[in-house]
């Protein structure tokens, strides 16, 4: 798609006064769908790629943060939706982590130019106010057990790692209005008083069959 006929849908959805005056909240996030679920080319498909343009990712967080991410990796680069995909992750707790996690999110797109995704259906930029509560209540998966990683709170202190593990992702895992193109989002996590336990920051591209 040209970029001029996105400059347009973005400002008949986004910069339009009428547009938040008169439309309806649904009405706006049902225009963000549609927006969203666009197929974008990617930043590494251009002459001139635009950097970053592969899977990237910072650990974010200050010094005085509980948790840190040591080490995150993701292949295929990009990453195809649905399919299979290995991950390997590293990170280390310096104090037990218990509820209430609150979480920030900031999650955008390119769309010729970077647009921050409303909170949508849960996804997208959202405030969380425990995710412990969206953790599952049953037994834990088979390779978190086997690597003594849990997934329940509260999480104890020390290192975890996981080794490089293939994971199937489905179609009924996936947002509706999720499309090809390059996301960027961050993540920040405090406990119910405010200190911070960890932040983690990424830059993927998705393709979406």
């Amino acid at each position: 798609m040209k970029l001029s006929v996105i400059i347009l849908a973005l400002a008949a959805v986004v910069c339009s006064a009428d547009a938040y005056e008169y439309a309806s909240v649904e009405e706006t996030l049902d225009a963000f769908r549609h927006l969203l679920s666009l197929p974008q080319r990617l930043a590494r498909d251009f002459a001139d790629p635009e950097s970053p343009y592969e899977f990237h990712w910072d650990d974010c967080s200050g010094g005085d943060a509980v948790a840190k991410l040591a080490a995150l990796s993701i292949s295929p680069d990009p990453i195809p939706l649905p399919g299979n995909i290995t991950v390997s992750a590293a990170g280390i707790s310096r104090a037990n982590i218990s509820s209430p996690i609150k979480a920030s999110v900031e999650l955008y797109k390119k769309v010729g130019i970077w647009v921050k995704i409303p909170c949508i259906d849960q996804i997208g930029s959202c405030e969380y106010e425990d995710l412990c509560t969206f953790l599952p209540s049953g037994p834990c998966p088979e390779i978190l057990q086997k690597h003594d990683i849990p997934c329940h709170c509260p999480f104890a202190a020390g290192n975890y790692s996981l080794p490089t593990t293939a994971i199937q992702i489905s179609v009924g895992n996936l947002p509706s209005w999720l499309a090809n193109g390059d996301y960027h989002g961050k993540a920040q996590l405090h406990d119910g008083a405010g200190k911070s336990i960890a932040c983690v920051e990424a830059y993927v591209s998705l393709k979406v069959d």
